[in-house]
């Protein structure tokens, strides 16, 4: 049992990896410019993606709350993110497909801006795009944290069991 959740482990470590590394090739490929053609994001579309991601995050980790007390399971602590763990995981694992997906934004953002002397206005605004997807993320968490402190517990090990909340 204990080898299966290691390979478990092994495995959503490789592909957590992988898809963070395939943000960087999105990003990338995404601001080359026949892909640009028919875009048109600009700064109203950059300061709308900004204030919904928070409002995003603070809603999937609200509703991945009231869904297990729905359930009445008897866990309902939040477990701090790790990159060994499934990141498709939104209602029961919400700070997990956060975490990855911050990741995966700030590597699209790169990946774009890598072809940003040859991208013109259109791509600097899509990279625009990604940046403050990124950013609306990472503020979610940071509010996220701030709300749910003292839900968030350390992932249990097999010799351990939840931890108290850090003070």
């Amino acid at each position: 049992m204990e080898r299966a959740k290691l390979h478990m482990k092994i495995v959503w470590y490789v592909l957590n990896i992988a898809v963070i590394v395939l943000g960087l090739r999105g990003g990338y490929a995404s601001a080359a410019p026949e892909q640009l053609r028919h875009m048109n994001p600009d700064g109203v579309y950059c300061g709308l993606i900004l204030l919904t991601m928070p409002v995003f995050a603070l809603l999937s980790v609200g509703y991945s709350n009231q869904r297990r007390r729905r359930l009445s399971q008897s866990q309902h602590n939040l477990v701090r993110p790790s990159f060994h763990r499934n990141p498709f995981n939104w209602w029961g694992d919400p700070l997990q497909s956060l975490f990855i997906s911050t990741c995966i934004m700030v590597t699209n953002t790169l990946g774009g801006a890598l072809r940003r002397p040859a991208i013109g206005s259109v791509g600097f605004w899509l990279v625009g795009s990604y940046a403050c997807c990124f950013v609306g993320l990472l503020i979610g968490q940071v509010l996220i944290y701030r709300i749910y402190g003292g839900q968030v517990v350390e992932e249990a090990t097999p010799h351990t069991k939840f931890l108290s909340p850090r003070s």
